[in-house]
Order: C-alpha cells, then structure tokens, then sequence
C-alpha cells in the first residue's frame, strides 16, 4: 500500500521506543506487548507520528539496536502526580479490571480521576500540536478515553478514531463506573471506534444506550449533530514479517539450544505478561495435576513459562509474583529429578528472535487467560509453524478463540479438562494436527495486522 495524502498520527500510552542516555552511554528500548507489536509494521509502512508518554525505565521492554524508523517519535511529559493516577490508580487499578470482569484492585470512589483527566488532556494538546487538520487522527486503548473528547472540541472537523485492545463489557458491570458517562462522552468524539469482536461493540453500544440520552442504531450512536459508526475488526500480527523470521538461521541455531536443554521431552510453552488475566496459576495446577496423575509424564514433558514482568510496584501484581514463584518452587521441587526440572521459568522479556525460537521448539502452545481482548501470543505461534506442526491449546476466553476456531479450546477454570487438553495436544495424532494447524494458519493469514489496519484506517477515512 502506498502511503496516503493524509498523515496517520497514532496515539497511545506507551510508544514503541524510547532512546536513553545514561552516563555516557546510550541505548534504544523497544516496549514489548501486543499494542506495538501490531502497530509498529503498520507506521514503518505508512508513515506518520507516534504520540505517547516518555515512560520512566521499567522491566517491560528490551534494550535493541538503533531502530531505522519509518515515521516519528513525539513524547509527552506527564506531571509525577498526574502520571501515576493516571496509569496506576485510574488506568490500572480501575478501568483494566473492570473491562476484563474482574474487581478493581483498589476502591472505586477512592481512585484519583482528575489524574486520568489531566493526564488525557496532555494527550490530546500534543496530538494536535503534530497533527494537521487533514490528517488521520488514531488513538489507543482503555487509558485514553477522553482523549477523542478533547481533539474534537478543539478541532470540530478533526479525523478521529479509537480502538478498543481490550474487552468491553456489558452494562451491569461498566456501570459501576462513577464516571461511565464522562468516559462515554470522552468516546463519542471519535468518528470511529473499534472493538476486537462484536459482542463488544455491542457491549459498547448498550453501555451508551442505558447511560447517556443518545440515540443507538446498528452499528450507530446519532451524537448530537454527529454521526459515530462503530466497526469490529480484529487485530492480526504481520505474518510475512514474522514467517521469514520463524525461519531465520539465527532462530534455528536457538531452537537446536532449547532442545538440547529439554532432550527427550515435549516442550509445552507459555508466554505471558505477569496479570491476574492470564491465568498462570490456574496453567500451572494443571500442569501439576499432568505430573501428578501420570509418572511417567515427569520425563516425557518440560514446561517452559516465559513471564514478562509487569507492573511490578502495584501490591496486586507483586502478590500475584509470589504466588507463581511458590508454584513454580513448590512444583519443581516435588517432580525434578537430577539434571531434569518440569518447569523451566524465565521471568524476563525475550527478544523477538529468541521468543521465535521458542515457538519454533515448543510442541505445544499453551495460551490460556482468564480473559483476553484478542491474544496475540496465539498468532505469532500459529505464524511461526511454517511445516504446519505443533498443537495451540487456548482459552475460550480469549478473543482469539472467535477465530482460531481449530485450536484445542478449553475453559481454563476447569483445571481438570484443562489437564486432559493437554494430555490430548501432546499426544496428537500428525493428521489431525496438520489439519487443525494448516486451518488456524489460513486463519491467522487471514487476520494480518496489515488487512487490519487497512480495514480500519479505510473505515476511518470513508467516515
């Protein structure tokens, strides 16, 4: 695709990079997570500007060389306070929660919106200040609700739209939002917002409906003098990008390291950030209950838990830490013998390379959380099992499983079927995985963060 007339400014929380120089010396960190993985190949291949916070350092990113970037890098500076009631007292400590069916981890009344107000404010000025009255306005996710808000109030003829990473959910539980009408108005100064499956734009659309005097119709919501459409389309990940990496020689050399670590064993995976979303707890009991039931499973199966840390000077993360690590210990400890542990536990983020050679060693995927707007973990498997092998085992939870409908789907609060998914994954005839494996790579082709971002972009720009 050739870029457009019109610029296309993304913004969002965290940006893609951040350059750093400390005492003397320098380096570029890339933020992992599934917002940047997505979005990074749709600005390298249009153009345009990234508009997000100057995050402080913190373990959820990875140092890489100087990126040859395709477009530009605009920061803003959040005032100490304004900062950490926006992300962790408003965004994380409320709104992440709630929108994926769980309990704030803090009182709801107690919580410091004005933070969250300011905070998308600043948001909205520096988006204006790089963007021009012509340009494509694209902005991300759950902690910038009020920024549509305020572009348009601004600029009353302003491009804009938003998208939803996340679930949304039904009335009875946004509802609890003290300010859900604030949140919605905030929303409503888009022309265009975006939600991963149906049923959360549905979900968005009765939330406007029962809280606000607005007018809903299919797919509509007549705000005021205007018009705001709502879309559903699914996120992908750039499977050319990511297929010519699953094959890299680099990659293939990591991948003869991690079977020589596991031998003998089937290697199972699991990738996660640390959240109480993702269901880590749950996966480990069920891979207890594996080793438990079946001895000779103790030197037949190796899991390998990749958890990114996150959040770590939040007490609900930190709580939720201690527990895997006492999982982890107590499981290890009980089943090891010498020179052979079960569970092999990296708590750190790994580079794109070394985090595709996993893939391509793992015999299975286990990708199971509790709740998940999408999951993108599941993508890049399925895109990295170029001889269409290897077995993906997801919740039915998860966005993604709309989709990858040939995965081994299981409801992950059921640690016994849970256990016996496995079981079946592991033991998996070859005609009956190439058959689910070729069906979930047709899928994930057809889902490419590219197709995404035109369908979006092209919404947005037909508005």
């Amino acid at each position: 695709m050739t870029k457009k007339s019109r610029k296309l400014v993304v913004v969002s929380n965290r940006g893609p990079y951040r350059h750093e120089a400390t005492r003397g010396k320098e380096r570029w960190v890339r933020s992992a997570g599934g917002l940047v993985a997505a979005l990074d190949p749709v600005l390298q291949r249009r153009g345009g500007v990234w508009v997000s916070a100057k995050q402080a350092e913190d373990f959820d990113s990875i140092t890489v060389a100087s990126p040859q970037l395709e477009y530009e890098l605009a920061y803003i500076a959040l005032k100490r306070g304004d900062e950490r009631g926006f992300y962790e007292g408003v965004s994380n400590g409320v709104i992440w929660p709630l929108l994926h069916s769980f309990p704030p981890t803090i009182r709801v009344g107690e919580a410091p919106w004005p933070n969250y107000v300011n905070a998308n404010r600043e948001f909205a000025d520096m988006t204006l200040s790089t963007s021009g009255p012509s340009d494509l306005i694209w902005v991300q996710d759950y902690q910038l609700m009020l920024v549509p808000g305020f572009i348009r109030a601004k600029r009353s003829k302003a491009r804009v739209g938003w998208f939803c990473h996340v679930p949304w959910p039904s009335p009875d539980t946004f509802g609890i939002l003290p300010w859900r009408q604030e949140i919605l108005e905030g929303l409503l100064g888009a022309d265009l917002l975006g939600f991963h499956l149906s049923e959360y734009a549905q979900h968005f659309r009765e939330c406007v409906e029962q809280f606000t005097p607005y007018r809903v119709s299919r797919n509509a919501i007549q705000y005021r003098s205007r018009t705001v459409k709502t879309i559903t389309a699914p996120i992908g990940v750039p499977v050319d990008d990511l297929q010519a990496l699953a094959i890299d020689p680099d990659v293939e050399r990591e991948v003869g390291r991690i079977r020589q670590v596991i031998g003998k064993r089937q290697l199972i995976l699991g990738v996660d950030r640390l959240d109480y979303t993702k269901g880590i707890p749950e996966r480990l009991a069920a891979f207890e209950r594996l080793l438990r039931r079946d001895r000779s499973a103790r030197s037949r199966y190796a899991l390998i838990q990749v958890m990114v840390p996150s959040r770590t000077d939040v007490k609900a993360y930190a709580d939720l830490k201690e527990e895997i690590d006492r999982m982890v210990g107590d499981i290890n400890g009980r089943y090891s013998d010498t020179g052979r542990i079960p569970i092999h536990y990296l708590y750190r983020n790994l580079s794109q390379r070394a985090l595709f050679a996993h893939y391509r060693a793992a015999d299975v995927a286990w990708v199971t959380p509790l709740r998940d707007g999408m999951n993108l973990v599941a993508h890049e498997y399925v895109a990295a099992r170029t001889n269409e092998d290897g077995v993906l085992v997801l919740s039915e939870f998860a966005g993604a499983a709309k989709h990858l409908k040939a995965a081994v789907l299981v409801n992950p609060y059921d640690v016994e079927g849970t256990t016996d998914a496995v079981h079946h994954a592991l033991h998996m005839k070859r005609t009956e995985m190439r058959k689910r494996m070729k069906a979930l790579r047709a899928e994930v082709m057809r889902l490419d963060v590219h197709r995404w971002a035109d369908k979006y972009i092209g919404a947005l720009e037909g508005v």
